[in-house]
């Protein structure tokens, strides 16, 4: 069995594989303790078994960090693993555009009295993010606004009114 992510070729024993298969095969599903360890070589989910298991899970999550996987592993305690799509940083939606997100940020970075270059360093977001952000061409996170709001002094949802 070979398998790949992003292209490169994922090294491992054939249990290692499977268990990737198996998780990859109900993506966004949890698999039991049970389950996994007969995948495994395991009749039951004993405390060896699911040590073994543990490895293995140690194992994996290391092939997706190394390979950028947009993948995680998530635990279900006392239930299984499963293997999930990683999301992006959330985006705040409200009624303002993003034209006018970007008037409201301009707005309330001149009335704190700072240039973009001052507000880009003091919130560690680079300066030409902060003009593509006030000129309405890019959507900010979550995050991004947090941080932003943070350094202004008020609150995310004074970009939105």
């Amino acid at each position: 069995m070979t398998l790949f992510i992003k292209g490169r070729r994922v090294q491992g024993n054939r249990t290692m594989l499977a268990l990737l298969a198996r998780l990859f095969d109900n993506l966004g599903t949890v698999i039991s303790y049970t389950d996994l360890c007969l995948l495994i070589g395991h009749k039951s989910a004993n405390s060896a078994a699911t040590h073994v298991l543990r490895q293995y899970t140690a194992w994996l999550r290391g092939v997706l960090i190394a390979n950028k996987a947009p993948y995680v592993i998530t635990v279900a305690r006392d239930v299984g693993y499963g293997l999930c799509k990683r999301g992006g940083e959330p985006r705040l939606t409200g009624s303002a555009t993003l034209p006018e997100l970007g008037r409201n940020l301009q707005r309330v970075r001149t009335a704190a009295g700072l240039t973009q270059t001052a507000l880009a360093k003091r919130s560690g977001i680079h300066r030409s993010y902060v003009s593509a952000l006030e000129s309405g061409q890019r959507n900010p996170t979550a995050v991004t606004l947090q941080r932003l709001a943070e350094v202004l002094g008020v609150t995310p949802t004074a970009f939105f009114l």
